[in-house]
């Protein structure tokens, strides 16, 4: 399953990051500036410049925004 995490940087985000990695998840995090989390695979951009085209081929997208 490939699941991307937006805003992965953040505190919920970057546990909902550990826990799919943890569990073998295809895990990408979208993230604004430097990815901290511990997903190998990352998509450098700001929230709100996301488009369909981003996250085309997820089975799952998780906002953690202001979570």
């Amino acid at each position: 399953m490939k699941i991307a995490v937006v805003c992965a940087n953040g505190k919920s985000g970057k546990l909902i990051v550990k826990e799919a990695v943890d569990r073998g998840l295809d895990v990408t995090a979208v993230v604004r500036g430097e990815n901290k989390s511990v997903a190998t695979k990352t998509i450098s951009k700001d929230l709100f410049d996301l488009t369909i085209e981003d996250l085309k081929g997820f089975d799952v997208v998780v906002d953690a925004f202001g979570a």
